[in-house]
């Protein structure tokens, strides 16, 4: 019986179901002197939330941050506690943000749906390399709308920079400028 009691609170322990914070961008390749667009999103939370902290490391070497802005998800109309700290010399940012304590719930959860973004970053692609832009894990927690730390993992992004393509002459306006010169000798 004490078996059969072990193995099904194992089972339960283990099918814990966390929220998943990723960071995305529309491609992976970028060209040198690109502005990169990076979004921190979160999805599978089943209930409503009430804020969050992250911090996201990036090479400094390779990108430039140029600017960050806080996603929509916590204001309710009444307003939402944005907080955020650069540190540009050590390629750091760390964002947070929380919704008021007066908000309206019903409304944070129609504006939060299944997934939404907690911030997005722009950054300017000013080395070529392969990159890794990641999440702390001891800087990353989100909040229930009723104060309690809910399961969270994250995920990074791999990125790469190639050096800037010089276009080549269309092979039309090379035939065109052969034909006018060889009209000039004739």
């Amino acid at each position: 019986m004490k078996a059969m009691l072990l193995t099904i609170v194992l089972f339960f322990s283990s099918y814990s179901h966390a929220a998943l914070v990723q960071l995305h961008s529309e491609r992976s390749v970028y060209q040198l002197g690109e502005t990169i667009t990076v979004t921190l999103k979160i999805s599978d939370f089943s209930e409503t939330l009430g804020g969050f902290t992250a911090e996201m490391l990036y090479p400094k070497t390779l990108l430039t941050l140029l600017g960050w802005q806080f996603g929509t998800g916590f204001d309710d109309g009444l307003g939402d506690y944005p907080f955020d700290d650069h540190d540009a010399d050590a390629g750091v940012i760390f964002v947070s943000n929380y919704a008021d304590i007066w908000a309206d719930e019903s409304v944070l959860a129609s504006k939060q749906g299944n997934s939404f973004v907690l911030a997005t970053f722009s950054l300017l692609a000013s080395s070529v390399g392969e990159l890794w832009l990641g999440l702390t894990p001891a800087q990353l927690s989100v909040l229930s709308f009723d104060n309690q730390f809910i399961d969270v993992t994250g995920s990074g992004l791999a990125l790469t920079i190639n050096p800037a393509q010089v276009p080549a002459p269309a092979a039309l306006l090379l035939i065109l400028s052969g034909l006018l010169l060889m009209r000039r000798r004739a």
